[in-house]
């Protein structure tokens, strides 16, 4: 049984769709904030006796102008991953995502992630998830299933090296979902979003939920709003945390305009409802 409960902010009139990252390493925390230049960079901060200091700042190995490193950022332990969505190595704003690790007090670059198949203007590495040894990359303009359907790729890492484990695809795709406009990892469920889904109205949105057993990806359940509606974009933002799943929609009018709610779903028994 997978219960749901919905969550709207007390002040109505802000957005409820904040989005800011933080875990823990060790005893030290890791706050990572990205600045926009011709080339991005992001500063990595340490938490100690409760004062923030500026640890390193951060940059790609071949670092370029306008691939926009930083697009989106996640860590686990000591790896973090970064996108840059308009990396070109492939092809045009093809994408690409980067792996570093924490060793001391230094950050180095771990590995360089691409699709196994890319192509132009999927802007891999729009959304990024990390736990443990396993990252998911969203590339939300991926068009395997018609322009801009979207798809989420999940990679493993063996000792040192990373490796695609699998692409992700819905089991009913159609061009505009933006499946993979957001994504999530907990152990070995992912949770992604696709803000275009129009199974409730246009933009209404949706998430999916894949598990893994062995090297093996099935998806699990869709899942939509109970009160869904046009232009909520359900799926905006996802998160979980092993039977927890929170997902935002800024896009949700019940408190005004764009005033934005966020939904809990619980999982029971190895089933979604």
């Amino acid at each position: 049984m997978f219960g749901v409960q919905r969550f709207i902010s007390e002040e109505k009139s802000q957005n409820f769709d904040n989005n800011l990252k933080k875990k823990g390493v060790g005893k030290t925390a890791v706050l990572l904030i990205l600045t926009f230049t011709l080339t991005t960079f992001l500063h990595a901060y340490s938490l100690t006796q409760n004062s923030w200091v500026q640890q390193e700042k951060l940059m790609a190995g071949a670092p370029d102008p306008f691939h926009l490193f930083g697009s989106s950022v996640a860590v686990s332990g000591k790896t973090a991953v970064f996108g840059a969505i308009v990396d070109d190595d492939d092809e045009v704003f093809s994408g690409a995502a980067y792996v570093f690790i924490h060793n001391g007090d230094s950050w180095s670059q771990q590995a360089k992630l691409k699709a196994d198949d890319p192509e132009a203007s999927d802007l891999f590495g729009r959304s990024v998830a990390i736990s443990g040894d396993t990252i998911v990359v969203g590339a939300f303009q991926d068009d395997d299933n018609g322009d801009s359907s979207g798809a989420a790729y999940v990679f493993v890492r063996s000792g040192s090296s990373w490796s695609e484990q699998a692409k992700l695809t819905p089991s009913h795709s159609a061009a505009g979902d933006q499946f993979g406009y957001s994504v999530a990892i907990s152990g070995d469920t992912v949770v992604i979003g696709a803000i275009g889904d129009e199974d409730n109205g246009r933009s209404s949105g949706a998430a999916y939920v894949f598990v893994r057993s062995g090297g093996n990806w099935s998806q699990q359940e869709k899942l939509t709003a109970s009160d869904a509606a046009a232009v909520d974009i359900f799926g905006n933002s996802v998160a979980v945390s092993e039977d927890t799943i929170v997902i935002g929609a800024p896009g949700d009018d019940d408190g005004g305009t764009s005033s934005g709610s966020a939904y809990v779903f619980m999982r029971s028994a190895g089933n979604w409802n």
